[in-house]
């Protein structure tokens, strides 16, 4: 507006520079009497002239910068209006998002605490215990038919075996029970001396668990077969037994106990399950068989059938056949019997 202002009053004081420059030149030929009172009056008028359009130019000056200072302040509300809206709507959206955080907050602390209790129950080995025992329970149930394994099975002696799969051999002893105290410290513990003293007595403790297996579980004459199974209800566990302690697995193997561990169990099960199935096969050959000659009597017998229908079908054809023909040519003999004119009639005499 300023710069508007300067032009404008440029423009002003180029005109009357003009203007004056004119009326210079046309008071040479003037006396001096006359050019003195010309020039006075000239200058009145001017400066009345000049002071109404300055005036005028001021008033519309002024509207127009009123007219803008009040559309800026239009815009300035209204851009402050939408700010504060956006700002409101902003913080509404922080605020609900602070209110869901807090609640998963809550949940992620109620299943801290679950996983804590959890954690305390699973310190009871017995507990422990009953936990790996459900979960081979599971694995069972989920591989193989009902009629194929038993759980919590009891030997004559009364000792009670985890659970037992049934093959064509034999029965094949499988146990759940598993220290893990001494696992844990030799993991945990910061010592390097007390690792090494936690594991070699959780390599003990591995040992002492294989040979109660051997000795209470491996029965033949109660129809067990020569091997059982020492399960490991931790893939982690069993990773660090085989890797880091082989002396462990071979004295396993010496005492015909197979250390298994979630996966390998699920795998050495549909072995057994493929086994049952072939044996199942097997058994029932002579059975497949003699249904199978049965079948094929039956297959000749039911060809001869179709060789008569065969016949039968075919003669009735030919049949078909030739009543067709004769019926056609019946037919044409009707024709032509209707298509013989009668006499025609003689014409009378008047």
């Amino acid at each position: 507006m300023e710069i508007l202002t300067l032009a404008v009053i440029v423009i002003l004081v180029l005109g009357v520079a003009a203007f004056l420059y004119s009326q210079i030149k046309s008071l040479k030929d003037k006396p001096e009497d006359a050019k003195d009172q010309v020039l006075m009056e000239w200058l009145k008028s001017m400066k009345s002239e000049v002071t109404d359009q300055l005036k005028s130019q001021q008033e519309t000056l002024n509207k127009q910068l009123s007219d803008q200072r009040m559309e800026a302040t239009k815009q300035s509300g209204q851009m402050a209006q939408n700010l504060t809206q956006a700002l409101n709507q902003q913080l509404n959206n922080t605020q609900e998002v602070i209110r869901n955080v807090q609640k998963q907050l809550g949940g992620i602390e109620e299943f801290g605490k679950d996983i804590k209790d959890l954690s305390n129950v699973l310190k009871s080995p017995k507990l422990r215990g009953g936990l790996g025992e459900q979960f081979l329970y599971e694995i069972l149930a989920n591989v193989l038919p009902k009629e194929l394994y038993a759980t919590q099975y009891k030997f004559k002696d009364g000792n009670t075996c985890d659970a037992v799969v049934f093959t064509d051999k034999g029965m094949i002893p499988v146990d759940s029970k598993f220290p893990m105290e001494n696992y844990k410290l030799s993991v945990t513990t910061e010592s390097p001396e007390e690792r090494d003293k936690a594991k070699k007595k959780f390599i003990d403790d591995v040992k002492k668990r294989i040979d109660e297996i051997a000795g209470k579980y491996i029965l033949p004459a109660e129809g067990t077969t020569e091997n059982a199974v020492m399960y490991i209800p931790s893939e982690s566990v069993f990773y660090d037994m085989i890797v880091n302690t082989p002396a462990v697995e071979e004295y396993a193997r010496n005492k015909n106990v197979m250390l298994a561990s979630p996966n390998t169990i699920s795998y050495f099960l549909k072995v057994v399950l493929v086994a049952y199935k072939q044996h199942e096969l097997q058994k029932h050959a002579v059975e497949i068989q003699k249904a199978l000659a049965g079948i094929k009597i039956e297959a000749e017998k039911f060809n001869e059938d179709l060789g008569v229908l065969e016949r039968h079908i075919t003669n009735a054809y030919k049949s078909m056949d030739g009543v067709k023909g004769r019926f056609s040519k019946f037919f044409n003999r009707l024709e032509n019997v209707q298509s013989i004119e009668g006499p025609k009639e003689q014409p009378k005499l008047l």
